[in-house]
């Protein structure tokens, strides 16, 4: 018998596709569009459209992340990811302890090399714990958390929206940054914490690495980010951030800057705490 000619082959391969998309009824909604007057969000639509994408790339023998109105394929991927690593996020617990707790290794230009455990509680005071393990008392200075042009304390960041694009709104024009330094060391709620990444997988210009080993080696999965231009210096920096798909947790943040050393912090342990030290 001869075998079937390639267009019945890509004509069975999209009876496939379309079978899955019927097991989908929010890829459906994508593929009909919005009803009049209606709106998706950016960041949902982007999600849509890679899921929908890659069910018909893989019916078509293609690529699981394929390119999606002309962004680079490893964008497309990264969005993916993140958007996973979202739902992930939004799965986790809720900090419910008395504390937070940031333990983080440091390495940049002005400190070398170091590492800082703080404590914060819900009213805002820190407690350092000294190289030596003693712990320092808190000073009168209160912990806020940069978002937008305000300073939050703890119990202002519960009050923040879970919608992404509500979320980016209140972070403004560099809502980008501000969700990677949210991401690193708040106290937030696990809808929250989801949102940021999907303001992550909506950035342009996010690729995908792949499984690498932060600095302690522990294996993650990284993704990479360039600035934009500095106004001052004209430098750009790119940002790689390693996150640990199965949890949500970020790991590593590391930022290098042609002609200057690389900066890297890792994140040894970021999380609700019972008690000070």
């Amino acid at each position: 018998m001869a075998p079937p000619s390639a267009g019945a082959v890509r004509a069975a391969r999209l009876a496939v596709a379309q079978i899955s998309l019927q097991d989908r009824p929010d890829l459906r909604e994508l593929a009909a569009g919005p009803e009049p007057g209606a709106a998706t969000p950016r960041w949902r639509r982007r999600r849509l459209l890679v899921a929908a994408a890659a069910v018909l790339a893989l019916a078509l023998g293609g690529a699981a992340y394929p390119v999606l109105g002309g962004d680079p394929a490893a964008d497309a991927s990264a969005a993916s990811f993140l958007s996973e690593v979202a739902e992930t996020a939004a799965a986790g617990p809720a900090p419910s302890a008395p504390y937070w707790k940031v333990r983080v290794a440091v390495v940049n230009e002005d400190d070398g090399r170091r590492t800082d455990t703080t404590y914060i509680d819900r009213g805002g005071r820190v407690w350092s714990v000294a190289s030596d393990g003693s712990v320092q008392k808190p000073g009168p200075k209160l912990m806020h958390w940069r978002v937008g042009d305000r300073r939050l304390t703890w119990k202002q960041l519960g009050t923040l929206p879970a919608s992404a694009d509500a979320l980016a709104a209140r972070l403004g024009p560099d809502a980008f940054d501000q969700a990677v330094m949210l991401l690193e060391g708040a106290p937030l709620r696990p809808a929250v914490r989801a949102a940021l990444f999907e303001i992550l997988a909506d950035q342009d210009g996010v690729e995908l690495i792949g499984t690498v080993e932060d600095s302690r080696g522990r294996t993650g999965t990284a993704v990479e980010y360039t600035t934009a231009p500095s106004e001052f210096t004209g430098e750009r920096t790119t940002i790689r951030l390693v996150i640990a798909p199965g949890s949500g947790e970020l790991l590593e943040s590391a930022s290098r800057t042609k002609g200057r050393p690389d900066e890297r912090t890792t994140f040894l342990e970021v999380g609700p705490a019972d008690h000070v030290g």
